[in-house]
């Protein structure tokens, strides 16, 4: 269960870090203009504290799953796939910013 819930801690930290790129991307459209300028400017300000705390998230994540012994198929699976998913993020988020 703790591998589950570091895991969905990390996707928020990853989403809320990308939150100047994704944001307006999602919300916009949803018609959540509001939102998506607050989570942008919020986004910004934390960004590089986000970043860390998304990294050290999914270190957790990575410990609880293969740190210990008992290692379900079904942890290891949402483990990769969560771990996709914040490196997309990470990297839309650079490449938004024109770093890459």
């Amino acid at each position: 269960m703790k591998e589950k819930i570091s895991q969905l801690a990390t996707l928020f930290s990853a989403f809320v870090m990308a939150g100047c790129c994704l944001g307006p991307l999602i919300f916009i459209p949803l018609g959540l203009t509001g939102l998506a300028g607050g989570l942008a400017i919020y986004a910004l300000k934390y960004q590089t504290m986000l970043m860390i705390v998304t990294i050290v998230l999914l270190a957790y994540s990575f410990y609880l799953v293969y740190g210990r012994e008992c290692k379900k198929k079904s942890s290891v699976a949402s483990l990769w796939m969560t771990t996709v998913a914040v490196l997309g993020m990470f990297l839309y988020t650079l490449i938004e910013k024109g770093y890459l």
